[in-house]
């Protein structure tokens, strides 16, 4: 959206050199570089080209997992795996993503594991091709800086720093059982192993046990009824989704977060949010669903809303649920037929009437470290 309220989700090179970086506000993007050109996200095109991307890859190799709607990784087998085959294949997705077309490039990273390679990609972009060896590890990774290590925040550099860790050097002298002290989790354990060029596997895709939309309100939505209008829109857009990984929904919940302003009655600060959430009886049905969020609702305070989530959770799978006595076969079917109508005609073609007017109110956006799907638009 067009408004000096959201912010940069990307930032190109040119604008980067006046301090310009994903997360920066518009306002703050249009004070630091005043001759910045802004342009609106078209997240439906980027997943599309996306999966272009992974089509022109895998005509080289398959794509092992799709990380985000930009980073890809891919495992090298037998042959693949000595050098030269390797860098050719490199080569090769280069060429082939440049075909796609003339303004695409893309940084590779080859390394011994999945971290590696994406901590190689990142030290030459925006076209490079960067290769990690075993045998050159950890000394190769000690020209970096901390912060330029994938997964150490500032917060966490600063927890670093309080050990009086402040180069990647030193990092890299840590022993596994003091990496896990310090991150306070198995993560600094992992990777520690990750570091030393290690294949640490992560852990198999666990079964999804929710779904969740959220939204931050556009400023004429940030009414108590307005964001009640939007959260139905989110709530019907994931059930949309439930339906079509063909699984039900034990749980609903809603959050709010609300604006940091004072009331000026009472003179007293409002609640930074609110939440609240229920078990149900399994269902999937748009409808059945709504009713239980406008339980939930009940209970909204009427503060300033400033952002909307909705969940379902402790989902099951089609094939373990059984009919209960609350089943309604007719709302069942008549979402059924929704689905089928927005599928052939675009998403929202027919839509429950409470949602008229909200055309514009959260369309599907690209998340961190997951893709939609293109029928989630």
């Amino acid at each position: 959206m067009d408004t000096d309220s959201t912010c940069c989700l990307a930032a190109s090179y040119e604008a980067k050199v006046y301090g310009v970086k994903t997360g920066t506000s518009v306002k703050d993007a249009k004070n630091l570089c005043p001759h910045i050109n802004l342009v609106v996200a078209r997240p439906k095109l980027y997943v599309e080209y996306q999966q272009k991307i992974i089509q022109a890859m895998e005509e080289h190799l398959p794509v092992y997992k799709a990380f985000s709607v930009d980073e890809m990784a891919c495992q090298l087998m037998g042959r693949e795996q000595f050098l030269p085959n390797a860098t050719t294949l490199g080569y090769r997705i280069k060429q082939s993503l440049r075909n796609l077309g003339v303004a695409l490039r893309c940084s590779i990273g080859l390394a011994p594991n999945c971290y590696l390679a994406k901590t190689a990609a990142d030290l030459c972009k925006p076209d490079g091709l960067t290769i990690l060896l075993k045998k050159d590890l950890p000394h190769a990774l000690h020209c970096m800086k901390l912060r330029d290590v994938v997964g150490i925040s500032h917060a966490m550099e600063h927890r670093l720093h309080n050990r009086g860790i402040t180069t990647v050097e030193q990092l890299c002298k840590l022993s596994s059982p003091q990496m896990r002290d310090i991150w306070g989790s198995v993560q600094g354990e992992t990777m520690w192993y990750w570091l030393q060029g290690e294949d640490w596997k992560e852990k198999a895709d666990s079964p999804r046990k929710s779904i969740g939309k959220q939204h931050v309100l556009a400023p004429k939505y940030r009414t108590k009824e307005q964001a009640y209008n939007v959260a139905l829109k989110l709530l019907s857009n994931a059930a949309i989704k439930l339906r079509r990984l063909n699984m039900w929904a034990r749980g609903i919940g809603v959050t709010i977060a609300f604006s940091h302003r004072f009331r000026e009655i009472k003179n007293e600060a409002e609640p930074s949010g609110w939440n609240a959430h229920r078990n149900i009886y399994a269902c999937r049905d748009t409808m059945t669903l709504q009713d239980h969020f406008r339980e939930l609702w009940k209970d909204c305070p009427a503060n300033t809303p400033m952002h909307v989530g909705v969940w379902l959770f402790d989902l099951i799978p089609d094939k373990f649920h059984t009919l209960g006595f609350f089943d309604d076969e007719k709302r069942e079917t008549i979402s059924g037929v929704m689905d089928a109508i927005n599928k052939e005609y675009g998403q929202h073609t027919v839509y429950m009437g409470g949602l008229h007017g909200l055309g514009d109110a959260a369309p599907t956006r690209i998340p961190f470290f997951s893709v939609p799907e293109l029928e989630d638009f």
